[in-house]
């Protein structure tokens, strides 16, 4: 009953976020609901633990914390700082709005980092905060992660885009298609401490994380005309 419970409101969360992403509340209900339940917190924590890394950032929990828009807003052009605010103003985003969640353990540290340092990714991943870019944006997060919820949420909300704006599917898979590569060829984002990166400038901190924006999008054009020649030659 409790795994039925769950999935109605993952469902909910995603087609929420698929209907209005550029309802910030959206995309923090989703990750309300994936890490509602005790049980998956704990399994999530168990999986990560058996890496190293993840191991180690469990252990230290770097947080984002406060965000200070007025003093990010100062940082030079093209620094992550700077690009950060251009987002959240462009988008009429105030992290602030958000409570900074306590993490006194591991399974707390996840879903409050998550929360506060979701629109970082769309920064240094280049996803805008659209229903297209949303959806990129989860699929980078199941091919950096691998988890079930991932997955699950990644379906799920293709489904729903399929049965609810179909129109959007156009848009959105090529968008899905760039966040797996993506998040295939870069490294781990979870666990960075943020903090320290906001007076880099931005194209440092992607090529520090080996996100190679550009070449993606070139492999993607690519892709797309020789689909396109294919099939015109056989017309």
């Amino acid at each position: 009953m409790r795994r039925i419970l769950k999935l109605f409101r993952v469902s909910r969360a995603v087609l929420g976020m698929v209907r209005n992403a550029d309802d910030a509340n959206r995309v923090f209900d989703l990750i309300e609901a994936m890490y509602a339940s005790t049980d998956t917190a704990r399994k999530v924590v168990e999986r990560m633990s058996r890496d190293p890394v993840l191991a180690q950032v469990l252990r230290e929990r770097p947080r984002l914390g406060h965000v200070d828009v007025e003093a990010l807003s100062r940082l030079p052009e093209g620094t992550l700082g700077r690009a950060f605010v251009e987002l959240l103003r462009e988008y009429r985003l105030d992290p602030n709005l958000l409570r900074v969640q306590e993490a006194p353990d591991a399974a707390s540290y996840v879903k409050a980092h998550l929360f506060e340092t979701h629109d970082l990714w769309h920064v240094v991943t280049g996803f805008r905060p659209d229903s297209a870019g949303e959806m990129g944006l989860q699929a980078f997060y199941f091919a950096q992660n691998g988890s079930r919820v991932s997955m699950g949420v990644f379906v799920v909300g293709l489904v729903f885009t399929f049965l609810s704006r179909f129109e959007l599917c156009e848009v959105v898979m090529p968008q899905v298609a760039r966040g797996w590569l993506l998040g295939r060829r870069a490294k781990r984002l979870f666990g960075t401490d943020w903090k320290r990166l906001m007076d880099r400038p931005l194209a440092e901190v992607r090529a520090a994380f080996n996100l190679e924006l550009d070449w993606v999008d070139k492999v993607l054009r690519e892709s797309e005309a020789a689909k396109l020649s294919v099939v015109a030659a056989s017309a």
